[in-house]
């Protein structure tokens, strides 16, 4: 792959920089002080290499390009705002759709955020598309801790599929590498469901033993590392996504607004930072996924993009609504929809402390948290459409104080109990015969 980066820079000013391990083999090279003709020599060079342009994007004024050969991928890409020109050589020759897909139309579009259990722990994030052939797009899976949700995330899949079809996964994306994000996926490949077809894996993952990792716990580099091997030996065709990318699954249209290569070369001591960022558009709706995305790349995105990018109508608030995105970042996207992939208990203990979460419940119609409930969000969203699903989990507070050291009233405990009783559809203790 060096060798790919000396061809693509032969005319190009010499990089500052020491080449950026990108993971699964791949290389970036980071040209400063660039300008639109040194991307137009860059696709030159490729061009002269063999290369052929596979897909073409741009995002206002940031241009992208993806070129492929028989042995590597290149993605050339140029940003004004920071004088940037990135290369990036990648042995990864699994292409996604880079037209709109065929498909026949048989539902209309469906959003879900799903409900992970809660039990014992107060995050975990899962989102789920339903295409418009009823095939699925997933967001991420659940946490270790939350040790049904592979199978409620199949039983959710399975009971909106035709009984005489087989749940067809057109896609899984994976945001970045945090057990919280990535578990319950490996537990679903464990129990080889036969009625399942999952066509695509996509994702880009930093290095779990990379140039920062020592900041990261080894428990979480485990776990990513053990989430790329399930992936990898799973058989499953598997996406690295790039920046600028603009891919389709069947009504999607799906957009690649930032990884952890737009982060180098800043440090990772925050691991959210490493999160994939997508911005999802079908049937006029938009819908912005930004993972758990920190500071770092918050500020890459209001400063690359304006409101005509970022702008959505349904918005994952980021970090399951701990620190995370900027009050700007939320200000430019404007969702009417805001979708809390946390507890109801954390949601209340931080709304005081982040203004960023208050501004985007300001500007939004309606917001959700997901421990109270699967919501869903018909496409394209119309307001007062959103369904929240019967309530499926409570915490365990033994357990969570014994784990964590949370502990709350017995008064704050039973009045989340009681609002979990009517959101579940279940009748007051008192009024169950004995």
């Amino acid at each position: 792959m060096k060798q790919i980066l000396n061809t693509l820079t032969a005319a190009l000013p010499a990089s500052d920089l020491p080449d950026y391990d990108c993971n699964n083999g791949a290389l970036l090279r980071v040209i400063d002080n660039a300008s639109p003709c040194h991307f137009e020599n860059a696709l030159a060079a490729a061009k002269g290499a063999g290369f052929v342009s596979f897909s073409q994007n741009e995002l206002e004024n940031n241009l992208y390009e993806t070129l492929v050969r028989s042995d590597a991928v290149a993605h050339i890409y140029y940003c004004p705002a920071e004088k940037k020109l990135r290369l990036i050589a990648d042995p990864n020759t699994v292409l996604f759709d880079p037209a709109p897909t065929t498909y026949a139309r048989r539902c209309e579009p469906k959003l879900w955020q799903f409900e992970t259990d809660h039990t014992f722990i107060d995050c975990g994030m899962c989102f789920i598309l339903q295409n418009a052939d009823n095939s699925y797009f997933v967001i991420d899976s659940g946490h270790f801790l939350q040790p049904n949700d592979h199978r409620r995330i199949y039983r959710f899949l399975r009971e909106r599929t035709p009984v005489c079809e087989k749940v067809v996964i057109a896609g899984w994306f994976f945001s970045h590498g945090h057990d919280d994000h990535v578990c319950q996926f490996m537990e679903f490949l464990n129990d080889r469901y036969k009625d399942v077809v999952i066509e695509k894996l996509y994702y880009n993952m930093i290095c779990p033993y990379g140039r920062d990792s020592r900041f990261w716990k080894e428990s979480n580099k485990k776990i990513a590392l053990d989430f790329e091997k399930a992936a990898e030996g799973s058989g499953i065709p598997i996406v690295k996504l790039h920046s600028g990318q603009r891919f389709y699954v069947r009504n999607l249209q799906i957009d690649v607004l930032c990884t952890h290569e737009d982060v180098y070369p800043n440090d990772f001591e925050n691991y959210n930072d490493s999160s994939t960022v997508l911005i999802i558009e079908t049937d006029g709706c938009r819908i912005s996924i930004p993972g758990d995305a920190g500071g770092f790349e918050s500020d890459i995105l209001t400063g690359r993009f304006t409101e005509k990018t970022l702008r959505c109508d349904v918005m994952q608030q980021a970090h399951h609504g701990h620190f995370g995105t900027s009050v700007e970042y939320y200000r430019m996207s404007n969702a009417k929809v805001v979708l809390f992939p946390t507890t109801q208990i954390k949601f209340e203990e931080e709304l005081p402390n982040y203004e960023a979460n208050r501004v985007a419940i300001e500007l939004a119609d309606e917001y959700h948290v997901s421990s109270n409930g699967t919501v869903e969000v018909p496409i394209p969203y119309v307001p007062g459409t959103v369904r929240v699903l019967r309530d499926e989990t409570f915490e365990n507070f033994d357990r969570i104080q014994a784990l964590w050291g949370y502990t709350y009233t017995d008064e704050y405990k039973q009045k989340l109990f009681d609002a979990y009783l009517r959101r579940s559809g279940l009748p007051p203790m008192d009024e169950i015969d004995p």
